[in-house]
């Protein structure tokens, strides 16, 4: 009732074409630029943004389905917005794209087979910050889809630099270790597929190394769901 209310009163205005009830409307969305179904690695086209065969001896991931791109003027403000602004609400609006997203290019009958996750933030950092924004996208994009959210398999064990002012091998020295999985109570995790929900890919070093994390493990398949990237 509070959020309807609020909705009344200072209702959301799309960031780019100013109209009201969404910051991100569908009309404006489906005018930029978008992503269509491509490899992340070769960057050539793919189905349903599978990584090619040929692909997946450089990287840990199976696929990584992108939305948008971030230097897209109305998208990069939304992400900044929502992660240093205290707009969480913004995260709302992401989950209906993302979920819709994920529902167009994976094929999936079993929602026990899969698991959502997040990338986790440093426990002071996120207390600074009052929340982790991909936990919200994740707790949302999870009830949608109907498929479980699994908040501690993954914790941030270390504070980490940040990683788009490092160069590569800082980055990767950045990450060792700085990951824990807490799996113990996860059954039958050779069939399951990981669903790791983020804002923007800024560099391959995160995403391989939390992927490669899960591979080790013996997790079956390892999907990204992305907001943006270059």
């Amino acid at each position: 009732m509070f959020k309807f209310l609020l909705d009344i009163i200072a209702p959301k205005k799309c960031y780019s074409c100013k109209k009201e009830w969404h910051f991100l409307c569908e009309r404006c969305l489906s005018n930029m630029s978008n992503f269509s179904p491509i490899c992340y690695v070769c960057k050539e086209k793919s189905n349903n943004f599978e990584v090619h065969e040929k692909c997946l001896k450089w990287v840990y991931y199976d696929k990584i389905i992108l939305l948008s791109h971030y230097k897209n003027p109305s998208i990069s403000k939304l992400i900044k917005d929502l992660k240093f602004y205290q707009k969480r609400d913004i995260s709302e609006d992401f989950w209906l794209y993302l979920s819709r997203l994920f529902l167009d290019n994976e094929l999936y009958k079993n929602t026990d087979n899969y698991i959502i996750v997040f990338p986790p933030m440093w426990f002071f950092k996120k207390l600074k910050r009052g929340y982790n924004h991909s936990e919200l996208m994740a707790k949302i994009v999870s009830k949608d889809l109907g498929i479980r959210l699994e908040k501690n398999l993954i914790k941030k064990v270390k504070s980490t630099k940040q990683q788009s002012k490092l160069n590569r091998n800082d980055r990767l020295l950045n990450l060792t270790d700085s990951f824990k999985l807490n799996d113990s109570n996860i059954t039958n995790k050779y069939n399951k597929t990981i669903i790791i929900v983020d804002d923007v890919i800024s560099t391959w070093s995160t995403i391989n190394e939390l992927s490669k994390m899960f591979k080790c493990a013996w997790y079956k398949r390892i999907i990204w769901l992305i907001i943006a990237s270059d």
